[in-house]
Order: structure tokens, then sequence, then C-alpha cells
């Protein structure tokens, strides 16, 4: 669940901060615009969401190696690792 949080923050964070900034101009008494852009936050999201993508690939590629799966040896789960 905590993953699925991880990556849909990024699209959501756009739709959050402007949910803020139309609280804030209610709460002064003032009014918001008359239109969400709706679109426009979306696009926003869409791009932290791919931007975050490329940044997390690029940090925290691939391990170096070759996968070894898990396996049962001698009455025992051997749990999977890199080889």
């Amino acid at each position: 669940m905590s993953r699925v949080l991880v990556e849909l923050m990024p699209l959501a964070l756009p739709f959050l901060l402007y949910g803020l900034y139309i609280w804030h101009l209610k709460r002064n008494g003032r009014d918001g615009p008359r239109v969400t852009p709706w679109f426009w936050l979306a696009a926003i999201g869409m791009t932290l969401v791919i931007a975050g993508m490329i940044i997390g690939g690029l940090i925290f590629g691939e391990a170096p190696g070759q996968y070894v799966p898990a396996r049962f040896e001698n009455g025992k789960i051997m749990p999977g690792r890199v080889k």
C-alpha cells in the first residue's frame, strides 16, 4: 500500500497544492478562479510522475549481477539473491 501511495503522490501533488491555494483564498475572503484548470493540473502531475520514474531509474537502477530466485534446498527455503 505504501508503494502505491509513493507512486501516486507526484500525480496528486498539484491537485493538493491547488486545493490549499483555493482554501487559502476563501479563508481570506477572496474569490478564487471561476474555472478549475484540470488539464494543467493533470499534465503537471503526469510530468512529475515521469520525471520521478526517470530519476528513480537513474539513481536506483538495477543491481549489478544475476538474480538467483528462491529455492528449496535440504528442507529449507533459501531466499533469492543477486549473484
